[in-house]
This record gives C-alpha cells, sequence and structure tokens, in this order.
C-alpha cells in the first residue's frame, strides 16, 4: 500500500456522516460532536500522510499545514458542542469556522491539485483529474455566491467527498 495514513484519513472521512448518524441514533451522541471530532482525525491523517506522496516541498508544506490546523478548527468545534461556553463556541464557530476553515480547506484542496499533477498516475489519475476539477468548480461557484451573499445547497458541499474518494484509490496503490 502506498499509504495506509492517506487510506485511513480517507476512510475515516468518508464514513464521518455514517458513523456519526449511527452515534447518534444508536447511542443518542450528538451528530455535531461525533461529525466534528471524526474530520478532525481524517484532517490529522491527512497532515500525517502528505509525506507520503512524491510532491515538491512547499506543496507538502501546505498540505501538511492546511490539515494540521484544519484538525484543530474542528477538534475545538467539537469540544465547543461538549462544553457549552458561549466564548469558546464563538471562536470555534465564527472566528476559526469562517473565513479561516474556508482557506483551510482551500489549501487542501490545493495540496490535492498538486498530488493529482505531480505524483498520480495511471486510471487514478484521470479520476484524480475529475474529482479535482469538480471540486474547484464547486469551489468557485461557493466563493460566487458568498460574494453575492448566499449560500450553497448543503448536497452540493458533498462534493468535497470526490478527492477523498480518489485519495481512497490512490492511497491503495503500490
Amino acid at each position: 500500500m502506498r499509504s495506509s495514513r492517506g487510506f485511513f484519513a480517507a476512510l475515516t472521512l468518508l464514513l464521518a456522516i455514517p458513523i456519526a448518524l449511527a452515534g447518534q441514533l444508536a447511542f443518542a451522541i450528538d451528530f455535531e460532536i461525533s461529525f466534528h471530532f471524526l474530520l478532525a482525525l481524517a484532517a490529522l491523517l491527512v497532515a500525517s500522510a502528505v509525506s507520503d506522496f512524491k510532491l515538491p516541498p512547499s506543496i507538502t508544506w501546505l498540505g501538511r499545514v492546511s490539515s494540521g490546523s484544519a484538525a484543530v478548527v474542528f477538534l475545538l468545534q467539537g469540544v465547543s458542542s461538549i462544553i457549552v461556553n458561549d466564548t469558546l463556541s464563538y471562536v470555534a464557530y465564527q472566528v476559526l469556522g469562517q473565513r479561516l476553515e474556508a482557506m483551510l480547506v482551500d489549501g487542501a484542496i490545493f495540496w490535492f491539485v498538486g498530488l493529482c499533477l505531480w505524483d498520480s498516475q495511471g486510471a487514478t489519475r484521470l479520476f484524480g483529474f475529475a474529482a479535482v476539477a469538480i471540486v474547484v468548480c464547486f469551489e468557485l461557484y461557493r466563493y460566487r455566491l458568498a460574494y453575492i451573499g448566499a449560500e450553497p445547497e448543503g448536497f452540493l458541499k458533498l462534493t468535497l467527498l470526490l478527492p477523498f474518494v480518489w485519495l481512497l484509490l490512490e492511497s491503495r496503490k503500490s
């Protein structure tokens, strides 16, 4: 396997919604709590996996910093759902969870673009180009909507899962 950390990062992120829903149904654990902790774990695993791929140091650094910082933001959001504190919630969701979180996600997307360009081959590279292109188009659309003061439909955010499907495939290669 090319990157077991990348594989488990992608798997964790792709299963975050079903696991959080199952936790809510079976154990009455708030969806937001489970979901944010799983996002934090996935982001931390991505941050540790970026060095498993052969990319320029600046792209590797961007992927590690973006993913690692996103893990901290998601962790704080999960903690703020457990600890009822207005200041912590404000910092986790309003200060860190708005522009900074979006910038960190864009940094991770840029890392995916670099991975596709520099270190992917074969059929998975074609799938990677398609996945990354869709996500880049969604992000451009999201920025356009933000400019006019609107939000994209919730289901469109699921396009952000496509690079992780590709990372799952890319990480499994030998």
